[in-house]
C-alpha cells in the first residue's frame, strides 16, 4: 500500500488536534502575582523574595492550589529569564535586573542543578551569565509564597 495515504492521515489528525487544542494564553486576561519564597538560610534580604506573574488560567489555577498545601510540599518555581525586572520583580526596595517571562514559567517536582542558586546573590550578581549561558533559573528552595492583590 503507498504511503500517501498514511501521510494523509498523519496531517489529518495533526491539523485536528491544533484546532481542538484549548489556547491558555490569553492576552486580554489581567496579569496574576505572586511572591515567591525561598526555603533557605539567607544571608542577604534581597534572596528572600521575587515576584512573577502570569495570566494563564492554567497557571494561575496551579499556583492558587500550591497555597493550600504545606510549604515542605510545595513545587519548585522555574522560569525562562529575560532582562529587567519587567516593572514588577522587586523585593523591598530592591528591583531584580531581571524576571520571569510571564508564558513560560511552571511548577516542577525538580531542576537540574545548573538553575539552581539565590536571585540576588547569583542571579542579579551575574546577570550577563544567567540570561545568556544558563537561561532558567529554578531554585531548589522557591516556592509559591502568596499570590499578591494588585
Amino acid at each position: 500500500m503507498p504511503k500517501f495515504p498514511y501521510i494523509l492521515i498523519a496531517i489529518f489528525f495533526t491539523i485536528a488536534a491544533g484546532a481542538c487544542s484549548k489556547d491558555d494564553d490569553n492576552n486580554d486576561a489581567p496579569f496574576v502575582y505572586y511572591e515567591v519564597g525561598f526555603d533557605t538560610d539567607n544571608a542577604n534580604w534581597r534572596d528572600t523574595a521575587i515576584i512573577v506573574r502570569t495570566n494563564k488560567a492554567a497557571m494561575i489555577q496551579k499556583a492558587d492550589a500550591q497555597l493550600a498545601l504545606p510549604v515542605a510540599e510545595r513545587q519548585i518555581v522555574l522560569g525562562e529569564l529575560r532582562s529587567g525586572s519587567g516593572g514588577y520583580n522587586k523585593n523591598a526596595s530592591h528591583e531584580f535586573k531581571w524576571h520571569f517571562d510571564e508564558n513560560t514559567w511552571e511548577l516542577v517536582d525538580m531542576t537540574v542543578e545548573i538553575y539552581d542558586g539565590k536571585p540576588f546573590t547569583d542571579v542579579d550578581s551575574d546577570t550577563a551569565y544567567w540570561l545568556g549561558t544558563v537561561k532558567r533559573f529554578g531554585a531548589w528552595s522557591s516556592y509559591i509564597r502568596k499570590r499578591i492583590p494588585r
